[in-house]
């Protein structure tokens, strides 16, 4: 969507809003769960105090860059409605995010105090019916070759990006073309990056600072590992059921104890009415 069908569809939601006010979440799926986390189960029309809360679909650019983009083109909106939305924190460090979500923090731009919206889910509470529930410390250390090979992933990605290759470059009818001697040079300039890193050591780094990041603080940890391996994979090994299915039975048992303390006093701060 170019800026005016964005603003075409702003507009829509905020009409379709009885309290002239939306919430942008990342994905369509995480919709269920932030009810969930309001202690509610979700409703019809996915409204709740008159606040519509929009997961968005990939036909409408879902992830952080959709959302922080239809907050940015909200701020024209800001005399009529309010337009709101959620980050997941991607690995960002807890002291960060809890500045982006937190009180006094106004927004409009909040971020999860976790790697993402399912880690609330395990905040909130494990279901009884899956059984005991698990030593969390023991278990999330498990998944550190993971966490350490997607942080040397992401790490290289960075590099790859100033070098310009981190995709596939493509001519631009508003810009001049490259020339090739430009190109050569920036890469000469900046190829030591890739040559002094010790893939290795960089990955055993990684691994290490989780494992003794979830040793100290479950809640920090939770701003590093992606709390989808905790439904797709450590639920599933559990319980032997569908991913779907654990998800929504852990959905449903996180509304049925009321919510996440954090996220319905949020709400009440923000939306200024208890959920």
């Amino acid at each position: 969507m170019n800026d005016k069908e964005l603003s075409n569809s702003l507009t829509a939601d905020l009409q379709a809003s009885i309290a002239q006010c939306v919430i942008y979440l990342e994905g369509k799926t995480d919709v269920d769960i932030f009810f969930s986390l309001l202690g509610l189960a979700r409703p019809t029309g996915d409204d709740h105090n008159g606040v519509l809360i929009r997961g968005l679909r990939e036909s409408e650019g879902s992830g952080s860059t959709a959302v922080r983009k239809r907050v940015q083109l909200g701020a024209a909106f800001s005399r009529t409605g309010k337009i709101l939305g959620f980050l997941d924190g991607d690995g960002t460090p807890l002291h960060q995010l809890t500045g982006r979500f937190d009180a006094p923090f106004p927004g409009p731009l909040f971020s999860w105090n976790a790697y993402c919206i399912e880690n609330l889910l395990q905040k909130a509470g494990w279901p009884p019916a899956w059984g005991t529930e698990p030593n969390w410390t023991v278990e999330m250390r498990k998944y550190s070759p993971y966490v350490g090979l997607n942080r040397l992933h992401r790490k290289f990605a960075e590099i790859l990006d100033r070098l310009n290759i981190a995709r596939f470059t493509n001519p631009d009818a508003c810009r001049p073309l490259l020339k090739e001697t430009e190109v050569s040079r920036k890469l000469q300039q900046d190829k030591h990056e890739i040559m002094q890193m010790d893939v290795q050591l960089e990955f055993r780094a990684a691994a290490a600072d989780f494992k003794a990041t979830v040793r100290r603080s479950l809640g920090e940890a939770h701003c590093l590992i992606n709390g989808k391996w905790l439904v797709s994979h450590l639920a599933v090994s559990k319980t032997g059921k569908s991913a779907d299915a654990c998800r929504e039975a852990w959905i449903a048992h996180v509304a049925s104890i009321g919510g996440l303390t954090e996220v319905k006093d949020w709400w009440t701060r923000v939306i200024g009415k208890a959920p």
